[in-house]
């Protein structure tokens, strides 16, 4: 009797330790979903945190990359401007020292003379103009590029948004082969019982 005894109790305690083991994964399971829960919103609050300080790096490089083509657009309208105004100063002078030179063919020579020195000063003025706009062109292009370089180092931090984790395990909460064995333990325990009565009785 006291084995039949013995035996119930320890039947019923596996089935408790069961249940706390269950009750214990389950727990554990929600805590990891917790914790999980947590590190993605951080992590989606920090990618935010980040994008807005992209944008703000974008418009900062754009600025910059647009105060560079103003100032170099700025440069070469002043040359060209420049230039425009000792044409007409040179043209000027020209026309002035012409009315004394009377006629004749020293008058000739001389003004051929200015004609000529005007001429080798706009061939200048030319060709300082073309440099100028072929090193506007090459200091936009590499303005431009510096720009290109700079949005997309601006970006790479924030060109892949964030994954959640992966999520735990589910913990498995399936009672029936614990309660079977339970069953069949008492079940056990009962035949064991009846029979030690029925022993007993018999003495």
């Amino acid at each position: 009797m006291l084995t039949a005894a013995s035996t119930a109790l320890s039947t019923a305690g596996g089935l408790a330790g069961a249940s706390a083991e269950k009750t214990a994964s389950v727990n554990n399971y929600k805590r990891q979903l917790k914790i999980r829960s947590i590190e993605w919103d951080r992590s989606r609050a920090m990618y935010g945190q980040k994008v807005s300080e992209a944008n703000e790096q974008l418009d900062e490089n754009f600025m910059a990359a647009s105060r560079g083509f103003a100032a170099e657009q700025t440069q070469l309208n002043d040359l060209y401007n420049q230039a425009s105004v000792s044409l007409q100063n040179d043209f000027v002078k020209i026309a002035e020292k012409s009315k004394y030179y009377g006629s004749g063919k020293t008058a000739d020579r001389l003004a051929a003379r200015d004609m000529a020195a005007f001429g080798r000063s706009q061939a200048l003025l030319a060709s300082n103009l073309v440099r100028a706009g072929e090193s506007y062109d090459n200091d936009v292009a590499n303005i431009r590029q510096q720009l290109k370089t700079a949005q997309r180092k601006t970006v790479a931090p924030v060109m892949f948004k964030p994954q959640p984790g992966l999520p735990p395990v589910k913990p498995n909460t399936d009672m029936t082969g614990a309660n079977l064995s339970f069953i069949g333990g008492m079940i056990d325990t009962g035949i064991s019982t009846h029979k030690a009565y029925k022993d007993y009785k018999g003495n």
